[in-house]
């Protein structure tokens, strides 16, 4: 059932970390709507939590975000979480590339009203599928909803340890940072045994806290004890420069 939400007259939207060619495209699309107002484009979740705030400050209000599923060092699953989290009313539409994304399901879980296949869609359709989100009509692609379905198959044979940090979306080095937390393991011996610096280990702790949404490191060393992610780090131990220089961390 779709409910129709009260629209304003123009929308601001605001986009999260697209390349520049993206970014460029999809302003040249938007332009294309007077009601469509591109208020900026920011590198990170964190930033676009301080721009909303602003321009909400400054009578521009934000209400659709834009962002890729991942893209660098943005997980537009926890982009889209914590903009939920702190502007419940704020649309977010999740843009892919490939068309096996597995993001869709984790994506509409973390409060996104949309996910879109960027080759699936026409200009138009774009356009119209910003003003059914804030309406509240879902938008997902069917490819990618296809997708989605396939992979809730897959995972069914998962193991739990498996579908735990994939549902966190952990990097393979935050995995061995949760495997030794779930062991009891300090930030020293954490950056021992993984061969990178203290200040490295202690980024990757804070970053596995805070995707697990754990209250603490114990809370979160309790979670990786249950699911069985405990033991040795699965990938191998790197050098201390390549570590530090951010190649695989």
């Amino acid at each position: 059932m779709v409910v129709t939400q009260n629209k304003p007259d123009n929308l601001g939207v605001l986009m999260i970390n697209f390349s520049p060619v993206v970014r460029e495209g999809l302003q040249a699309i938007l332009a294309k709507d007077e009601k469509l107002k591109v208020l900026g484009d920011v590198p990170d979740e964190h930033q676009a939590i301080d721009h909303i705030k602003k321009a909400n400050e400054e009578g521009k209000a934000v209400h659709v975000v834009l962002t890729e599923s991942r893209s660098g060092k943005l997980d537009g699953v926890q982009a889209t979480k914590l903009i939920k989290e702190e502007f419940p009313g704020v649309v977010v539409l999740v843009l892919a590339e490939n068309p096996n994304d597995s993001y869709v399901i984790d994506a509409i879980h973390a409060g996104a009203s949309g996910y879109i296949f960027l080759k699936d869609i026409s200009p138009e359709a774009l356009r119209q599928s910003i003003h059914r989100a804030v309406e509240g009509a879902a938008q997902v692609s069917t490819s990618v909803m296809r997708a989605a379905v396939e992979n809730l198959i897959l995972n069914g044979q998962k193991t739990l340890a498996e579908r735990t940090t994939e549902a966190a979306h952990l990097t393979h080095r935050e995995v061995d940072v949760l495997r030794l937390m779930g062991n009891g393991d300090s930030n020293k011996v954490i950056a021992d045994t993984l061969g990178i610096s203290l200040d490295t280990a202690k980024k990757h702790v804070r970053n596995v806290i805070d995707k697990m949404q754990a209250r603490s490191r114990t809370h979160a060393a309790i979670i990786a004890a249950q699911a069985g992610i405990v033991g040795k780090p699965i990938t191998p131990i790197i050098a201390q420069e390549k570590s530090d220089a951010g190649f695989l961390d």
